[in-house]
C-alpha cells in the first residue's frame, strides 16, 4: 500500500513538473513574439553588434548599419577560421563599409563571451547605446545575459525572424534555445 501510495506520488510529481515546464515554455514562446523590431531612432545608437549563429544574421547588421543607424559594426562570436576578408567577399556591395566601420571579435564562444567582448568593444570605441543583432528566438537569452554585464537601457534588440523554416527545424531550434535559457535563468537565480 506504502510502496502504491509512493508510486502515485512519484508520477504525479513528474506530471506535475512536465506540465509547469510545457506552461513555461509557452510564455518563453510568447517572450520571443514580444520582441517586435521596432523603429530604431539612428540619433541614439551608436553602434549596431552582430551575434553570429544563424544566416542572414550578419546580413541584416549590414543593411542596418548601411542604412545609417549606428556607425560601427562589431561581428561577435565567429569561427577562428573565418577571416573579416572572407566575410567581405559575401557581402561585395557593402565593401566600403568593411573598409572603415567593421570589425570581427573571434574570441568568444558562447551567449556570456559574446556579452563581455562586447562590453569591451564598447568601451573601447566609446560607444554607449548599441542595437544588438540576432536571431528572434535567442533574443530571452541574449537579454538575461546583458543583464550581467552591459547596461539594458543602453541595449536595444533586433530579432532576425526565421519563419520560412520547416516547422521540425524551427521546434528543435526552440526547445534546445529554451533548455538553455532554463540553464541561464537558473544559473543567476542561484548566483552563478
Amino acid at each position: 500500500m506504502i510502496n502504491e501510495l509512493k508510486s502515485r506520488y512519484y508520477h504525479f510529481s513528474f506530471l506535475m513538473i512536465i506540465i509547469i515546464l510545457m506552461l513555461h515554455f509557452i510564455v518563453f514562446l510568447f517572450n520571443i513574439k514580444s520582441y517586435k523590431n521596432k523603429a530604431i531612432d539612428e540619433q541614439i545608437i551608436d553602434g549596431v553588434v552582430v551575434l553570429t549563429g544563424d544566416k542572414f544574421r550578419i546580413s541584416e547588421g549590414l543593411k542596418i548599419l548601411d542604412s545609417q543607424i549606428g556607425n560601427k559594426l562589431l561581428i561577435s562570436g565567429a569561427n577562428k577560421e573565418i577571416t573579416l576578408e572572407e566575410i567581405k567577399k559575401e557581402f561585395l556591395e557593402y565593401k566600403t563599409l568593411f573598409d572603415c566601420c567593421i570589425e570581427l571579435e573571434n574570441i568568444s564562444t558562447n551567449t556570456f563571451e559574446n556579452v563581455r567582448e562586447i562590453f569591451f568593444w564598447k568601451k573601447n570605441n566609446n560607444i554607449k547605446n548599441i542595437l544588438l543583432i540576432t536571431s528572434d528566438y535567442h533574443l530571452p537569452r541574449v537579454q538575461l545575459e546583458v543583464n550581467r554585464i552591459l547596461l539594458d537601457k543602453e541595449t536595444f534588440y533586433y530579432g532576425v525572424k526565421y519563419d520560412n523554416q520547416k516547422i521540425n527545424i524551427r521546434m528543435k531550434k526552440l526547445i534546445v534555445e529554451y533548455i538553455k535559457y532554463l540553464r541561464t535563468k537558473i544559473s543567476l537565480s542561484i548566483g552563478l
